[in-house]
């Protein structure tokens, strides 16, 4: 596909908000980076999934009571995506980038996933391109899903937001254990040709795979038996899908997300940041226990538009996000709710399917 650009001079909106959040880091004098309250994060959620992992392996419980506790360590890892990983790989955990790649290591390739193709696919493609269709890997689901409307749709599409629970239940292990190896043997994600992995990359990426498929298959195998380890395996897994799954296309798949479609120069009409505001939407910023679930992913428009700033700053910078949006009569779109956001998506994803 052609590259898109998008309009680079002037802009107005990215030029007076770059200015006012400057200058709040600046009269508060604090790090755009984490914290103590990021870095305390990090340590309750690592000690609690080892915990629960104990128990499950070495507790007598019944099955019934192992199984939920397995859903319980996907659920924890992916708060580890969300929070840790995900700070961590856009270089925001912290001012050390050494200790950037580390935290991005322990808490996504030993969690299953890779750096690699997360910093492309997400702090690229997805990042850069946002809702466009044929760049973003986002809304890359065709044909099993349409998220776009320039995709053509599919008479079982008709069904999507009715069976869309259940393929995402199947997300990571697809990661783990078909996808990512997929783009590493074909070196592509989705349509973008991605560069050879280096030396190290490939150690990372296989080493990473071997741990996590170790740690959460092949010991419990050993140690609870085979179809016990296996049943728990997949219901981790489901949880860890269907939650990761949901909580990022909440954020662009919904009705209130705009699509917008390059002109016949394959050049977007707007500024960049302008774009993402259009196309990003945010939930629950009230919440401060959604908001430590999800690693300030509710605060959606803020992380694409300073996404190298920790999400521990997001409640606080969108006060000035908001304003100014209203200064410029700008629409910033959020839901109020988990609950509108989620409906929402199922919503779009009829629309979509019968549009």
């Amino acid at each position: 596909m052609a590259k898109i650009t998008f309009v680079n001079n002037p802009r107005p909106f990215k030029t007076l908000l770059n200015e006012r959040i400057e200058q709040y880091f600046i009269s508060n004098n604090i790090k755009q980076s984490g914290n103590w309250k990021l870095y305390s994060k990090t340590i309750i959620l690592l000690v609690s999934l080892f915990s629960i992992y104990s128990v499950i392996l070495f507790a007598p419980i019944p099955l019934w009571g192992s199984l939920i506790l397995w859903g319980v360590m996907g659920f924890i890892q992916a708060t580890i995506g969300f929070n840790v990983m995900h700070d961590a790989a856009h270089g925001s955990y912290s001012e050390n980038d050494k200790l950037n790649n580390f935290i991005a290591f322990l808490g996504g390739d030993l969690m299953g996933g890779s750096t690699f193709m997360w910093k492309i696919k997400h702090n690229i493609l997805h990042h850069t391109y946002t809702n466009i269709d044929e760049l973003d890997d986002d809304i890359a689901k065709y044909p099993m899903f349409r998220l776009h409307p320039q995709q053509k749709r599919l008479w079982f599409h008709h069904y999507q937001h009715l069976y869309s629970l259940f393929l995402y239940f199947f997300t990571t292990i697809n990661w783990i254990l078909f996808d990512d190896y997929w783009k590493v043997a074909s070196k592509k994600i989705h349509n973008t040709e991605i560069r050879p992995m280096k030396p190290k990359e490939h150690l990372e990426f296989w080493l990473g795979k071997i741990f996590n498929l170790g740690l959460f298959l092949v010991i419990p195998i050993f140690v609870l038996g085979f179809w016990k380890a296996i049943a728990g395996f997949l219901i981790m897994h489901g949880v860890l899908g269907i939650t990761l799954a949901l909580v990022f296309q909440m954020a662009h798949a919904v009705e209130e997300a705009e699509f917008p479609i390059p002109n016949d120069m394959n050049k977007i009409e707007n500024e960049w940041a302008l774009h993402q505001v259009k196309t990003t939407v945010n939930f629950s910023m009230k919440s401060k226990v959604i908001s430590w679930l999800v690693g300030g992913l509710n605060f959606q428009v803020e992380h694409h538009l300073f996404p190298k700033i920790s999400h521990i700053h997001y409640p606080e910078i969108s006060k000035i996000v908001q304003e100014t949006c209203e200064d410029l009569n700008i629409k910033y779109n959020y839901f109020q709710t988990f609950g509108q956001a989620l409906a929402s998506h199922f919503i779009y994803l009829k629309k979509m399917g019968t549009a």
